[in-house]
């Protein structure tokens, strides 16, 4: 909105309303104690923030996974129309990281959680036995990528040596950012695909982000430093405002997750 909008109850109620489906409860009050961490001047820039917020819902994760599911070559829902073999595995090794929980949401989303499907969604230590091959295709599972370091090192420390027999090796996410996207396209042998793609405009402390004046700029920063003082653009600098559902990443400025006595932000990540 507008430098000086209203913080008004309809205000508050459309925050209500994009923030409700965070696993935390957003509520008014939530809010209103968030703004008050700030100084009474900068009230209109808090709110502007919380304006600026991409919030990430379960259903456009949903429809972005079936988009993108369909958008394969050689995948069909009927094994016997499918080329090769097909494996979903989650991108993150760990049961609750962000890749085990998008494989959940994938299997609900494209309509695969019945038992005949099973054999479609492996882990890491499946695809040992499973030796995928020239004809096969193996798609790895996660939600976001901010920096491209993560989908770097887990190509070169991990799926490298997994997958020696040279399958097609698809990385799927709700989104990410142009300069990650271009690192894993450049250092590893990933197929990257996105449902929505950040650039440079999107973080907040970048000069192609027109949202925010200079001075703004540096005032959000300031509070960034108080909330996280060694990320305080948040991680990999990426100063970017994007919040999903089930959690908020790293990348996204740490006033909106950081969660100690100093600050409370709106969506924790613990």
């Amino acid at each position: 909105m507008d430098r000086g909008a209203r913080i008004d109850a309809n205000r508050f109620a459309r925050w209500e309303a994009v923030f409700a489906g965070y696993r935390n409860p957003v509520t008014r009050g939530m809010i209103e104690l968030w703004i008050e961490q700030f100084a009474n001047r900068d009230s209109d820039l808090a709110a502007r923030t919380l304006d600026a917020i991409t919030f990430v819902t379960n259903q456009h994760i949903s429809t972005v996974f079936r988009d993108l599911l369909q958008s394969l070559e050689g995948w069909d829902k009927q094994e016997d129309q499918r080329r090769g073999r097909w494996f979903f595995v989650p991108f993150s090794g760990s049961a609750g990281e962000s890749g085990d929980t998008m494989t959940h949401a994938f299997r609900i989303a494209t309509g695969m959680t019945r038992n005949k499907y099973n054999k479609l969604s492996v882990h890491r230590s499946d695809l040992v036995n499973s030796s995928p091959g020239p004809d096969d295709t193996v798609v790895l599972l996660d939600d976001f990528s901010g920096t491209g370091t993560q989908a770097c090192n887990a190509w070169k420390e991990i799926f490298e040596e997994l997958l020696t027999e040279g399958p097609r090796v698809v990385l799927m996410l709700i989104t990410a950012t142009q300069h990650a996207l271009r690192r894993i396209n450049r250092e590893t042998e990933l197929e990257a695909v996105c449902g929505s793609t950040l650039t440079a405009g999107d973080n907040i402390f970048d000069p192609a982000c027109r949202h925010f004046t200079d001075e703004e700029k540096a005032t959000l920063l300031r509070y960034c430093r108080g909330a996280n003082a060694q990320h305080p653009q948040g991680w990999g600098e990426s100063g970017l405002v994007i919040v999903f559902a089930h959690r908020c990443p790293n990348n996204s400025i740490p006033i909106l997750h950081a969660n100690h006595q100093a600050w409370r932000g709106l969506f924790p990540r613990d």
